[in-house]
């Protein structure tokens, strides 16, 4: 199911990494950082929010072009074998497959870690999480002004597994190319910038 269409790299986030996520919820624009928060939220309770995000209960995976981040998504691990998902995109990148390829990874993760289903939360006008879940078949419901999905996981087998350490194998050496060709242009543009002087 990931039909991506937009150029970057996808991988988990390491512990570390806290900066790439905090500064890719402050550049959401308005709209999308309500729907991702559910409520308005200032800078500092974003900043507060990503400092704690990438801790022992959760796993991050990134989508990042040239080293910067411009989606996430989120598996916070919950009792009783689930998770809950958090999925945010920034407005250029919205409608190439991103969130879509996003959610697909977390639910490869969510499987190969013996969970059941993954479970979401979001204002009833989140129309893109809404699609988001019953693109891969989650059952919609509706309760106290928010909307509900539950997407099933299924076990996980080898095939899962290896999936699993593959793509972080290959979206390691990706990522190292990436950030090359991030550099390099910038490079270009800096010394076409100092020629046109």
């Amino acid at each position: 199911m990931e039909d991506l269409t937009a150029s970057g790299v996808i991988r988990k986030l390491l512990p570390w990494e806290t900066e790439l996520l905090t500064t890719h919820f402050l550049r959401l624009d308005a709209e999308a950082r309500h729907a991702r928060f559910a409520a308005g939220v200032s800078d500092e309770t974003v900043v507060a929010y990503a400092a704690k995000a990438l801790g022992p209960d959760a796993i991050v995976h990134g989508f990042l072009v040239d080293g910067v981040l411009r989606g996430a998504a989120e598996l916070r691990l919950m009792p009783g074998q689930t998770g809950e998902v958090a999925v945010s995109v920034e407005e250029d990148w919205r409608l190439t497959g991103v969130g879509s390829a996003l959610f697909g990874r977390l639910l490869l993760t969510a499987r190969n870690r013996g969970l059941t289903g993954l479970v979401m939360s979001c204002l009833p006008t989140n129309r893109g999480m809404q699609r988001l879940a019953a693109r891969f078949e989650g059952r919609i419901t509706y309760a106290s002004g928010d909307s509900h999905a539950r997407v099933a996981a299924r076990p996980a087998t080898a095939l899962s597994l290896w999936r699993e350490v593959w793509r972080d194998t290959s979206a390691a050496a990706e990522s190292v190319v990436d950030k090359q060709m991030g550099l390099l242009r910038r490079a270009g543009r800096q010394g076409r910038a100092a020629g046109a002087r």
